[in-house]
């Protein structure tokens, strides 16, 4: 809703969107269109043809049982199995090939998304078991209900797995990070007491202020201040928009050292105070005419 209000202005809100990394794309051009739903089982099948991907098409392959080799040309194939998303764009091929005796299974979801393109990985894991199985029953039941619109579910359907390939990629990332910076991370929940500095998180992490800040430019693009800066700015713009409490009281919870310092840094970060941002996220008079 934040999007609808005039406070803060266009560059506030872009600012903000930066500081998150959000792509605004203009909406009513790029509609999705599920072409083909289905479920493919490999079993009695040895010889399968990998399939092309044609233009302003994309092909959702998402693993339900069995075993596919997948991989980049010139390197050594990867065994995937149950859970992994496979998202192909024009002048890609489909998966294939399987391991003697594991047959795979999987769902097989084709759009016609002219314009969009991937924004994903190519290869994701869907993050959560339980919350797989639920969408694998969802989705088999609402893709044969002819009363359900066609276009609210294609764009349901195509937001919901681009949603889970964006978060298991997220997590498949986490996985490869070193045990020092896995540390760091893993203490940010304690960075909100007052006077939590880098050099604390370099003792949680076990490693010095140097090598911490070396493993934190080589895999996450940043410095371990404005990471632990950015973790207090979103745990307190959370905070602003859903509850009552005074900015002071969320300032002193979030771990800035007194107030002055927190109106700065979020004014830095989003283009506006902390008080303006708390009301474009509560002050619902913005949907108005």
């Amino acid at each position: 809703m934040s999007d609808l209000n005039p406070k803060g202005g266009a560059n506030g809100r872009n600012a903000l969107n930066r500081q998150r990394g959000f792509r605004l794309t203009p909406g009513g051009t790029n509609t999705v269109r599920l072409i083909h739903f289905g479920h493919f089982n490999a079993s009695g099948h040895r010889n399968i043809s990998p399939r092309i991907t044609p233009p302003g098409h994309e092909v959702i392959e998402i693993m339900t049982g069995g075993a596919v080799f997948f991989g980049k040309p010139l390197r050594p194939e990867t065994i995937y199995r149950r859970g992994a998303i496979f998202w192909h764009v024009a002048g890609e091929y489909t998966i294939s090939r399987f391991p003697d005796g594991e047959p795979y299974q999987c769902l097989s979801i084709h759009f016609d998304v002219p314009g969009r393109g991937r924004d994903v990985s190519r290869v994701s894991q869907w993050p959560d078991s339980f919350d797989f199985d639920e969408f694998v029953s969802e989705a088999m039941r609402r893709s044969h209900d002819e009363t359900i619109d066609p276009g609210v579910w294609s764009e349901y359907l195509y937001q919901r797995i681009r949603w889970a390939a964006y978060l298991g990629t997220r997590q498949l990332r986490r996985e490869t990070y070193p045990l020092a910076l896995t540390r760091a991370l893993a203490a940010l929940p304690g960075a909100t007491s007052p006077g939590f500095s880098v050099k604390d998180l370099a003792a949680c992490a076990r490693v010095s202020e140097a090598h911490l800040y070396a493993l934190f430019r080589k895999h996450l693009g940043t410095s371990p201040h404005r990471h632990l800066l950015n973790y207090r700015l979103r745990l307190a713009r959370t905070r602003l928009a859903g509850s009552d409490d005074s900015i002071k009281l969320i300032a002193e919870e979030t771990g800035f050292e007194n107030i002055e310092s927190f109106y700065r840094a979020f004014h830095r970060v989003t283009g506006m105070p902390p008080g303006e941002y708390r009301d474009s996220q509560q002050n619902h008079s913005s949907l108005q005419p």
